[in-house]
Parts: structure tokens; sequence; C-alpha cells
């Protein structure tokens, strides 16, 4: 009896493989009360923000900057876990963008719900995000920022040349996102509502972190090979990792359509996608939270200067790589290295079902 009852207390990690996936691992890192006031703080200081600041221009920069902190730590998924370096994230941005114009302007004369649009771009992008994992699995480095580029050369190009999305004209007129009862006119609503989904972005990013399909990107990031001698499957949690990372930036591109009521194929040139992964360098590669605070500095300090160095954003953040390349490698907020563990918690992770994932 004590036989049979000690094989059946044994889990079985052929059953219900995919639900354990997304569970916290066990970590003893609490935060203290001095962090849990600080995080208070901070809440309370970003909820009256737009009331101490006077006019609409300082706070249509930080809508600016709380579409970039969506964008940045979209891009620390594929960056900073699993070390896939993008120069096309903002096609990924375009496609959200375009989803929500194109149905909902007069351009083709429709006229769809906020409530339908916004969830369909993210997973038109997550698609697409797919679709340009699947050729590049076996490239890294300079080949893999390659193939990104030309993939997001080639969705400017089709916008731009393409005859119902307005051409280099682009399309204007954008209906405001509304959602039930409540409406996003202004940029106050616009703060509000970016603010909310930044939390909840890198509230679930962070348990994404935590979790096994966590640990197998940042095993995969470090070592590839070993982690598939290990029973990593990585070219899943590769496909995986450009799906997820890309459902920020098509939502990031519905809010940044509705903001400004106009999109262009300019705005989804070379040069932003240079500036979301300045962001996440200057942040700290790997670290959401630094993601966000990279995100937030660039866009306070080229914001402004739009009008006075448009086309020299380019040079702005070649510059601010290069000196953080020199003086920060590690960013404002690098990731938090783990240290050894003992003994007995490498027991508690032995069973890990990363092979089932």
């Amino acid at each position: 009896m004590s036989e049979l009852k000690s094989n059946t207390d044994q889990p079985n990690p052929q059953e219900a493989p995919g639900l354990e996936t997304l569970r916290p691992l066990r970590s003893r890192r609490t935060q203290s009360p001095s962090q849990r006031l600080a995080v208070a703080a901070l809440a309370l200081l970003l909820l009256a923000l737009p009331r101490l600041l006077r006019g609409n221009l300082w706070i249509r920069v930080l809508d600016q900057a709380g579409i970039g902190v969506m964008l940045a730590v979209g891009l620390n998924v594929m960056a900073g876990q699993v070390g896939l370096v993008s120069l096309g994230y903002a096609a990924f941005y375009a496609i959200g963008a375009y989803t929500y114009a194109l149905l909902a302007s007069p351009q083709l004369g429709i006229h769809l719900p906020f409530a339908l649009l916004f969830p369909l771009a993210g997973g038109l992008a997550a698609l697409a995000g797919v679709l340009i994992s699947v050729p590049a699995l076996s490239l890294r480095g300079d080949y893999l920022a390659m193939v990104t580029l030309a993939f997001g050369e080639i969705v400017r190009l089709l916008l731009n040349t393409v005859h119902f999305t307005g051409g280099p004209q682009g399309i204007i007129s954008i209906d405001a996102p509304a959602f039930l009862t409540m409406a996003l006119r202004t940029p106050r609503d616009y703060y509000y509502f970016i603010l909310a989904l930044c939390a909840l972005e890198m509230l679930l990013f962070s348990r994404i972190e935590q979790s096994r399909i966590g640990l197998a990107w940042r095993a995969i990031r470090e070592d590839e090979a070993a982690a598939r001698t290990m029973g990593v499957p990585a070219n899943r949690l590769k496909v995986l990792a450009c799906a997820v990372a890309a459902v920020p930036a098509g939502l990031a591109g519905v809010l940044f359509a509705g903001l400004q009521t106009f999109v262009s194929p300019v705005s989804f040139a070379l040069v932003e996608s240079v500036g979301i992964l300045a962001m996440v360098v200057a942040g700290g590669m790997g670290n959401i939270a630094g993601a966000a605070v990279g995100a937030v500095a660039i866009t306070l300090i080229t914001e402004p200067l739009r009008q006075y160095a448009g086309e020299y954003r380019l040079l702005i953040y070649g510059m601010l790589l290069m000196i953080f390349a020199l003086f920060r490698p590690q960013g404002i907020w690098p990731q938090r290295r783990r240290s050894a563990r003992k003994p007995v918690e490498a027991e508690e992770r032995t069973d890990l079902p990363i092979g089932e994932m």
C-alpha cells in the first residue's frame, strides 16, 4: 500500500502540460515596506501628473512616452529575454495603426467599434510576428537584424504604394476610440487609458518572466545549444516570443492612430525601430522596469525636439546608443542577475516540464 501511495502522489507530466507553464516559479524575494511605499508614491504621482501640468503639450508628450513604454516593454521580450534583436519592430506598430485607421475612418467607409478593432490589431500583429519568425528561426545576430530590417521596410513600402492605404498621403479623420460610455477625446483621456495599459502589460510580462516560459527564454538567450540539449523546444519558444512581443506594438499602434487622428508611412520608418531599440538598450536590456524607464527618458529628451530636429532624430538615437555602450552598457536599470540557488531550491525545480511547453 505504501508503494502504491508513493506512485500515485508523484506528479504526472503528461497531465495538462500547458497549465503549469505560466505559474510563477517559487521565489523567496518579497518587496520590503520601503519598496511598496515607493511604488504607491509613484502610482499617486502618475495619477496626479496631468493635473500638475498646464496645457496639453506636455500631456501629449506623456502620451507618447506611454506608447513608447508599451513598445519598449514588448521589444524587450524579443531582444532582452530571448536575445533576438529586431530592427523592424515598427512594422508591428504600423500594422496595428493601419488596422484601426482603415476600419475606423472614411478611407474605406467603415466605422467598426473600438472594442472589436483593439484586440483585432493585437492579433494581426501577433500573426505577423509568427510569420516573420518562422523563416528566421535559424538566424541570429547580424543576419537576424537584416531580416527584421527588411521586413520593416517591406511593410512600410507596401503602405506607401498600395492605393487603399492612402499611399504617402496617409489616412485622415480617424475615429476617436470609444468603449461603452467612455470616449478618448482629450490627451488627458489617452493618458489615463495608456497608463492603465502600461501597468497591465508590465504586470503580465513580469508574470511571464517569472514563469517556466521566461526561464526557458533566458536559457535560449544565454546558450541556445545548451538549452536544446536540456530539452528546451527553442524554435517553438522563439516563435512564441515574437508573437507575444508583437501584441503590445499592435495595441500601441491603435492608440497612436486614435491620438493623432492621422497615420502615414513616415511614422513607421527605420528611425522608429531604432528609437524603440534605443529605449530598451538605454533602460536596461532584459529588465521590464528598465525598458519602461528608458522609454520615458528618451521620449522626454527627443519628443520636444521633433519639430526642430526631425531629420536628425536618428543621429540623436545613435549618439545615445553610443554613449550608453561606452559608459553604461548595462543601461539605466540593468537586469538583476539571479544568484546561485541553494541545493534545496534546485531540487524543487528539477520537475520543470520545459519539454512539454
